[in-house]
């Protein structure tokens, strides 16, 4: 056996010299994981005392409070009324689309007590997104908001499925509503949640994760990931109230969710979209002592002239994380932020939950992302053959192994095993690096994957949708780097002898077709031949470099 040794200066994690893997604490889970995510949140909030608030939903001036008995009292209201429907452990699949609501956690609770397995889907996706993810799950329920269901059902019409649905926010004739599902059924008290026959192995969330060479893939989450890998990503207890904009499309909405819920905190959730003016004022009036930002949310709060100005007592945490943290954008936090609230900056993704996060204060190193959670492990590998681990100090593809892992991509074993390799390894795509203190850091990406605002953005899908144009003969998108977030941009090469195609016909073309999130907000710029590898591939570093180039060329505007 080869020993292992404490990185020195406190750190809490291990490293191996021999095998160049670094590991991080390797306590027990904080909860037992031969049970179901809805057995678990069930019993915390039936523990909970059940006047405590732990859900306040702020919109249109007006906030709605409920209480641990009553969160209790919805979920299983639901439940059982599904069951009546017919749903239950057999259900192949869910699909939930929604803002964040009211009854957005009871809805997702009550699948989890049943053992439904259900898909987070955003609220600003197109039909053509929702045919996709319906292509790959295929729920036969769909929890939606009524504003959203022609768009939905467009979607469902695309891939031949039918399936049931039951709308959130305003009613509509025909269809059922979530408050037919909140009757009293009279039992409330005689309901018990679904047993699992192996929570190891049955799905409790598909989320959304994009890919470098096509649209999103589901990334299956059983219930015991969710037990062991979330709970233990920031501590929080019944005194904290935690503050996230994300909805549960996202890795953060969902975890705030179930991390929120399990530490019988308090929610603040609003359906209405981030600003830097709203979160200060929520942050206020709430006395928020956790907050979740994005780095792009982030960094438009350093530039609002109230933050540093507005007294935040409460504001204990802010936790940022799913893009890169500049040492410029901690600064502007660190100069707008209270001195005694930490800013933290974390490592993950989709696929391995949360795997890193810095200490904050005076143990804050620039451009890093910290050291290793409980239950992970870590190396860097030669970026060329994935295989040759490297010493602290040498830059490398970062590979992750987590104790349970995430289950797969719902549906695709091939998209699976090119991810993670059957020894349970990671590959995230990620370039970085361990210093000698078992610090990460993440200097680059070799996924092509493009993050907007925190979007995740498939650069080939761009790329299919410009190529339809007469005119175009070749092209390449990639994500112009601002402050705390990428904006997508083209590169064209013009076809020879067809009418000259603009910048203009280019926008228009592609952001007519995509989410807003996806438009070309970085521009369209044109070349006379792509950067290709000897063997005829794009070379999209390379395109990255003549689009920063030509920001402020003439080729933006499609001369």
């Amino acid at each position: 056996m080869t020993s292992k040794r404490v990185v020195p200066r406190g750190c809490s994690t291990f490293y191996d010299p021999a095998t160049h893997i670094w590991t991080g604490l390797p306590t027990p889970p904080l909860f037992n994981v031969n049970q179901s995510l809805g057995q678990l949140i069930l019993s915390m909030l039936q523990r909970c005392d059940a006047q405590h608030v732990v859900q306040i939903c702020v919109d249109n001036g007006e906030d709605r409070r409920v209480t641990a008995g009553e969160m209790y009292q919805r979920t299983v209201r639901i439940a059982q009324h599904m069951t009546k429907l017919g749903y239950g452990k057999d259900t192949p699949m869910a699909a939930l689309s929604s803002r964040n609501g009211e009854y957005v956690a009871p809805v997702m609770f009550a699948c989890f007590a049943l053992g439904i397995p259900i898909n987070t889907l955003d609220p600003t996706f197109t039909a053509t997104d929702f045919a996709h993810m319906f292509g790959v799950t295929r729920p036969v329920l769909v929890f939606c908001e009524s504003s959203i269901l022609q768009v939905v059902r467009d979607g469902a019409r695309q891939v031949a499925i039918d399936p049931a649905y039951v709308l959130l926010e305003a009613r509509v004739e025909g269809y059922t509503h979530v408050q037919d599902l909140l009757e009293s059924t009279g039992n409330e008290d005689l309901f018990e949640p679904t047993m699992l026959d192996n929570p190891a192995s049955h799905l409790a969330a598909v989320l959304c994760s994009s890919g470098t060479t096509g649209l999103s893939k589901g990334v299956s989450y059983s219930h015991a990931f969710c037990i062991a890998n979330m709970p233990s990503l920031w501590r929080m207890t019944p005194s904290d109230s935690l503050l996230a904009f994300s909805s549960l499309y996202w890795l953060s909405g969902f975890a705030s969710l179930v991390i929120g819920t399990i530490a019988q905190s308090t929610r603040i959730i609003t359906r209405a979209p981030y600003t830097p003016q709203l979160a200060i004022e929520l942050m206020q009036r709430y006395r928020v002592t956790i907050a979740f930002f994005s780095p792009y949310q982030a960094n438009l709060l350093t530039h609002e002239p109230r933050c540093s100005t507005t007294e935040l007592p409460a504001l204990q945490l802010l936790l940022c994380g799913g893009a890169r943290v500049s040492k410029q954008l901690y600064a502007g936090l660190r100069a707008c932020l209270p001195p005694h609230t930490f800013v933290q900056i974390g490592y993950g993704m989709s696929e391995s939950c949360l795997v890193t996060l810095t200490s904050g204060g005076s143990r804050y190193r620039d451009d890093c992302v910290g050291t290793l959670q409980t239950r992970t492990e870590a190396r860097i590998v030669d970026e060329e053959t994935s295989e040759r681990p490297l010493p602290p100090g040498t830059p490398g593809e970062i590979q992750l192994r987590v104790q349970i892992p995430f289950s797969g991509y719902y549906g695709n074993a091939d998209a699976t095993a090119s991810m993670m390799g059957p020894d349970r390894w990671i590959r995230t795509g990620d370039i970085g690096y361990f210093d000698q203190d078992g610090f990460l850091y993440v200097i680059d990406r070799k996924k092509d994957i493009i993050k907007y605002a925190g979007w995740q953005v498939s650069p080939t899908e761009l790329e299919a949708l410009v190529k339809q144009l007469p005119g175009v003969l070749e092209c390449c998108v990639v994500g112009l780097p601002g402050e705390g977030t990428d904006v997508p941009a083209a590169l064209v090469l013009r076809a020879p002898g067809l009418p000259c195609v603009t910048a203009d016909q280019v926008r228009r073309h592609v952001d007519g077709q995509v989410a807003d999130y996806k438009q070309l907000r970085g521009g369209v710029y044109f070349i006379d031949a792509m950067p290709l590898t000897p063997s005829g591939k794009i070379v999209r570093r390379k395109c990255l470099e003549l689009v920063q180039t030509s920001c402020q060329g003439p080729a933006r505007n499609g001369q």
